[in-house]
C-alpha cells in the first residue's frame, strides 16, 4: 500500500474530474466526498468509486455545468433538481435552505431529485450532524436487488443512512445498503476473481449463486429475507417521492449516456428544540459500550485519518486520470 496524504488526495481527484469537465466547484465539492470515505475506510464508495464519476461526465450521465435549482415548496419541505448533476453538488446548494427550515420548524425535509448515484450516503447526515442535527437519509438506485422473491431487479441497493452529534468527536453514522452488499462490492469480487458468500445474489436464471461474474448478470438479494425487501420499498418510495427515476426506470450508472436520474430524501431534526440535550445522547452511547459491551465498528470511529493507504495500481490510476 501507498500513503498518501488528505490535500494530495483531494487534489488528484479534483484534477481528474477536471480533465473529463467537471466545473472547479463540483469536482471540488465531489473530491471531498469521496476522499471523506476513503479516510473513513469506506473504500466501496471511495477512490474506486470515483471512477464511475470520471466514465460518467466523459460519456453524458453527469451533466457537466449542471445548475440545481432549490425550491422551498413549504415551510418545513425543501426540494432541489440537481438538473442531472451531482447529488453532493445540489446537496450543497439546498443545505443553507434546509438548515433555514429546520431552525424554523425543529424539524425539515429535503428531497434531491434527477441526480446521478449518491456516493456514500452516510456523507449527508454526517454534514448535518456537525452542526449537531440529528440527520437521516435514504436513497434509491438503478434496479439491481430482487424484492418478493422476483428472479430479476427490480430496486436498487437503496440504502439508509443516520448520523447523530457527539460533542467533540465525530458523528455517529450508521450507512447501509438494503441488499446483503453492495454493488460495488459485488463487482470488486468478479475483477478479482473471488466467490461471493451465498445469500448475496442470484444468477441471470434466478439461482442462488456464489460466482461473482454470474452474479453480475443477476440481482442482489435484499439483507435479512423479506425484511430487508421492506426496508428498501420503504426507501424507494421516499426516495422517489418528488419525482426521481423510480428504480425500475432508472438507467445504469455505469453505461450508457442517460443520469440515472435518482433520488435522495434527507430528514434534518434540531434535538434542542424538542428540550433534547446532546451530551445526554453521548452520555447514553457511552453507557451503550462501557455497561452493556455493546461493539459497534461506527461507535468506535472519533476521528477522520488525515492520510489514505492507497493500492499502488489505484494510485497509479488516479495519477494517470489527473494527468
Amino acid at each position: 500500500m501507498t500513503v498518501v496524504q488528505q490535500d494530495e488526495l483531494i487534489r488528484l481527484c479534483v484534477d481528474a474530474l477536471v480533465q473529463v469537465g467537471a466545473e472547479q466547484t463540483a469536482a471540488t465539492t465531489l473530491a471531498e466526498a469521496t476522499v471523506e470515505a476513503e479516510l473513513l475506510g469506506i473504500r466501496a464508495v471511495g477512490v474506486a468509486h470515483l471512477f464511475d464519476y470520471l466514465a460518467g461526465y466523459r460519456e453524458g450521465r453527469i451533466t457537466a455545468g449542471a445548475r440545481p435549482v432549490v425550491r422551498r415548496v413549504a415551510p418545513a419541505v425543501v426540494e432541489v433538481d440537481a438538473d442531472r448533476g451531482l447529488a453532493q453538488v445540489a446537496f450543497a446548494e439546498a443545505r443553507a435552505e434546509l438548515l433555514s427550515a429546520t431552525t424554523s420548524s425543529g424539524i425539515a425535509a429535503l428531497w434531491i431529485k434527477g441526480s446521478f448515484t449518491c456516493g456514500e450516503l452516510g456523507y449527508y447526515p454526517r454534514s448535518l450532524a456537525r452542526q449537531g442535527l440529528l440527520g437521516l437519509a435514504v436513497a434509491n438506485a438503478t434496479a439491481l436487488m430482487s424484492l418478493g422473491g422476483a428472479p430479476h431487479s427490480v430496486l436498487g441497493t437503496n440504502p439508509v443512512a443516520y448520523a447523530v452529534p457527539r460533542p467533540g468527536q465525530l458523528p455517529l453514522v450508521i450507512d447501509q445498503a438494503s441488499s446483503a452488499t453492495a454493488y460495488v462490492n459485488i463487482r470488486a469480487a468478479a475483477a478479482g476473481g473471488r466467490s461471493i458468500p451465498p445469500g448475496w445474489a442470484l444468477g441471470p436464471d434466478g439461482r442462488p449463486t456464489e460466482d461473482a461474474k454470474t452474479a453480475l448478470h443477476g440481482t442482489l438479494l435484499p439483507f435479512g429475507g423479506h425484511r430487508g425487501g421492506n426496508i428498501a420499498l420503504l426507501v424507494e418510495l421516499l426516495a422517489t417521492l418528488s419525482g426521481a427515476s423510480f428504480s425500475l426506470d432508472s438507467p445504469p450508472f455505469d453505461r450508457g449516456t442517460e443520469s440515472p436520474a435518482i433520488g435522495v430524501f434527507i430528514l434534518c431534526i434540531d434535538p434542542q428544540v424538542f428540550g433534547g440535550s446532546l451530551d445526554r445522547i453521548t452520555t447514553y452511547l457511552d453507557r451503550l459500550t462501557a455497561e452493556h459491551q455493546v461493539r459497534l465498528p461506527a461507535l468506535e470511529v472519533t476521528e477522520i485519518a488525515q492520510q489514505a493507504d492507497l493500492d499502488p495500481a489505484l494510485l497509479d490510476r488516479l495519477r494517470h486520470a489527473a494527468g
